[in-house]
């Protein structure tokens, strides 16, 4: 597939709805079709463990979760759902249950018997995640496909048998080899992955399908989704439903943050029908997020007329919306300029930190900054009513925030105009405001657009500052402290992820512009780490393997050396600085 392809992931990305899909049943709950968006969540246990799994299920379905996933790294978990089964259905409990399987495909016909859902990883189902592409260059790509329909086949025929429903879930972090030879480490490759057991799927007549592509890094998800959505379209497959999610997005309000970006930039497109917020966190607290993010990225009921011109901005492979530079007091905005973070008062407190704001944003009166406040101030720009300066900002603060910046952009290039573009919100502090400025900034973002973004804030303006330097950093734009990817933790964590992540952060969380990896094992861990600088991963009970980038460079640390360890080794790269002491 080449990577000009450009075919509508919607029909108007001016006006989205929600994607229309097979309605695909798991137990009594109802994925797809025209149901609303279901949250799902994990349990962080074996289900060997069924006590605790038991547990974790019934405390996820008390908290509203609609569908709970369970690891099962082994036969033994597999056939230890049953009893895991047997015990949640004697409380009464109805909530389905997914079984999440890699690299055990005997345990996932196993899981069959007992769960509403089983879950396949396409990247190593048939193939392995982990050959390295030498060897991969001598095999024949086709008969790999060959080998997926050979193994593939019979599992669909028995998940129709037993009336359940197939996740084909793929993983940015792990693409198989076979992939990665053919397409690299690329968005052509999440999609073919999912194109080819789908072409199995459409064989065999089966569609109790949902897909996932997932990634930790939120505008590689977001693509990923949008080109599946056009690739079933045009190559004439059922719409299946998709499950969304941005992997290892960490903890606190970071994770929270870094969801948001992902997540609702799709639920804003249409285009996620269940959703699960990946916490490195208790897994009860990921349910109120999603559920508070399906709230706030709702489609509008009534969409707006922009009277734009399509939009020829390319969806699916990032590059920043070309733009003039236009000067401000101290520096300038716009062209290869990063994306600059303004504050809101009347004059610029000088620092030179890298998350201090760097201009002063005093209202739209009086400064160099053009203010779009609906739709008609836009289609009068649009039909050539209406000019402004090419030395200026440009601000969409109407309704239906990212739609009409959306339409601004596209009368900008109607206009032959390059106009930096200013992001500008006024929110409160609330939980739900930021998630919203995420969401929305994010897929602006995430598109290319946006030279410069203001959060407005009258009861806490510090907090504003550093939710838009947050944000610019969940959607890869701008990195200004330290990053951390991390996974929620499940059955197959090899350590307490809680606590060392918690460690992690006190030691290093004051190194700035670096990222650091904490992954509980290696199915995702090598794969996810392709954009951090270090990484610490569970590579047996016990023991860490330290990488860096997506080279491993200790193997099988002793837990109780690891962190010792990877300060080391950040030092021995020159990237390593001592934390000031706080007055």
């Amino acid at each position: 597939m080449s990577e000009n392809f450009n075919y509508p992931y919607m029909p108007n990305r001016f006006s989205p709805v929600r994607r229309k899909t097979v309605r695909v049943q798991v137990g009594e709950a109802v994925i797809g079709g025209e149901s609303p968006v279901l949250v799902q969540s994990m349990t962080t246990t074996k289900p060997k463990d069924v006590a605790e799994t038991v547990r974790q299920t019934l405390a996820l379905a008390q908290a509203g979760c609609g569908l709970v996933r369970i690891t099962v790294p082994t036969l033994a978990d597999a056939q230890a759902l049953e009893e895991v089964m047997r015990q949640i259905r004697a409380t009464g409990c109805r909530v389905p249950v997914s079984a999440d399987i890699h690299f055990q495909p005997k345990a996932a016909f196993e899981a069959l018997k007992w769960v509403e859902k089983v879950r396949i990883n396409p990247g190593n189902f048939v193939d392995s995640g982990i050959a390295t592409l030498e060897k991969q260059a001598e095999k024949n790509f086709e008969e790999g496909k060959e080998k997926v329909v050979e193994a593939f086949t019979p599992f669909v025929r028995e998940a129709r048998e037993r009336g359940r429903v197939i996740r084909i879930g793929v993983n940015h972090g792990s693409l198989s080899a076979r992939m990665l030879y053919r397409y690299g480490d690329t968005v052509e490759g999440m999609v073919e992955s999912a194109m080819e057991y789908l072409a199995v799927c459409e064989a065999e007549h089966f569609d109790q399908v949902v897909v996932s592509l997932k990634s930790s890094t939120p505008r590689v998800a977001i693509a990923a989704y949008r080109m599946l959505a056009a690739r079933l379209e045009k190559e004439h497959f059922k719409p299946y439903p998709f499950h969304v999610g941005v992997t290892e997005a960490g903890a606190g309000e970071d994770g929270r943050l870094k969801s948001a970006v992902g997540i609702g930039s799709l639920l804003i497109d249409g285009l996620a029908d269940t959703i699960r917020v990946s916490l490195t966190e208790d897994p009860v607290a990921e349910v109120p997020v999603a559920q508070e993010l399906i709230r706030v990225s709702e489609l509008p009921q009534k969409t707006l007329d922009f009277h734009v011109p399509d939009w020829a901005k390319d969806p699916y492979h990032y590059k920043r919306l070309e733009t003039e530079k236009v000067s401000y007091s101290g520096g300038a905005i716009g062209a290869a300029e990063m994306v600059r973070v303004g504050v809101s008062a009347p004059v610029l407190s000088l620092s030179n930190g890298l998350r201090s704001p760097e201009f002063a944003f005093t209202g739209f009166a009086g400064q160099n900054i053009v203010a779009f406040k609906d739709e008609l101030d836009i289609a009068a720009f649009a039909d050539g009513s209406r000019n402004i300066p090419q030395d200026s900002l440009v601000a969409y603060v109407g309704e239906q925030f990212v739609l009409g910046n959306r339409a601004l952009v596209s009368a900008l290039e109607s206009r032959k105009q390059k106009n930096p573009v200013l992001l500008y919100k006024r929110i409160s502090a609330s939980e739900s405001d930021k998630l919203k400025t995420a969401a929305e900034f994010g897929s602006l973002l995430a598109d290319g657009i946006g030279d410069a973004v203001v959060v407005e804030s009258e009861s806490d303006q510090n907090m504003a500052v550093s939710l838009a330097f947050d944000i610019l950093q969940a959607a890869g734009v701008r990195r200004s402290k330290t990053e951390f990817i991390s996974c929620p933790g499940c059955g197959r964590t090899l350590y307490d992820i809680r606590e060392v992540i918690g460690k992690i952060k006190a030691r290093l969380g004051h190194l700035q512009n670096i990222s650091i990896g904490v992954m509980g094992c290696i199915v995702n861990g090598p794969g996810e780490l392709a954009d951090a600088d270090f990484g610490y991963i569970g590579g047996a009970p016990g023991f860490i393997n330290l990488f860096e980038g997506k080279t491993c460079v200790k193997k099988n640390v002793p837990e109780a050396n690891a962190l010792d360890e990877l300060v080391e080794l950040i030092k021995s790269r020159g990237r390593y600085v001592e934390a000031k002491e706080s007055k």
